[in-house]
């Protein structure tokens, strides 16, 4: 009996790092949100693509862990992780990422400015061969 009490705190305890855990990885997706902004259709595809991994995740844990049976304490468990860490770790990593974005985002500017200014100079050039193309193919 005492085994069985054991094996189901253990699972509580491992259900809540794994919501702790998976709430990380999704503060990882608002970071990089910050750093790169790009279209709704995107930010979309990192939702479903995170939901396919937590839902992943889950089923793995509960497989290894219970063998497979869906318990009320283990969601739970998941639960208060993803609740304990928003309330502390979250706020104080995005309070943090917040502050330095200004930085990063002046860093990789200065990173990306050769491969811009390469850019802006291919399209020149591209833009002015096509010009002389149109005139040639005019001229005949």
């Amino acid at each position: 009996m005492a085994d069985l009490i054991y094996d189901e705190m253990t699972l509580f305890a491992i259900c809540m790092l794994l919501g702790a855990i998976l709430a990380m990885v999704y503060d990882i997706i608002r970071i990089f949100r910050l750093l790169v902004p790009h279209a709704d259709i995107f930010v979309d595809i990192e939702d479903l693509v995170f939901w396919i991994f937590t839902a992943w995740m889950v089923f793995r844990t509960l497989v290894i862990y219970n063998q497979g049976a869906l318990r009320a304490y283990a969601f739970l468990g998941m639960f208060l992780g993803v609740i304990l860490y928003s309330l502390t770790f979250s706020k104080l990593l995005m309070f943090i990422v917040r502050r330095m974005v200004p930085y990063w985002r002046g860093f990789f500017g200065l990173l990306t400015k050769p491969f811009r200014i390469l850019g802006h100079f291919v399209r020149k050039t591209l833009k002015n061969m096509a010009a002389e193309v149109k005139i040639a193919i005019k001229g005949r």
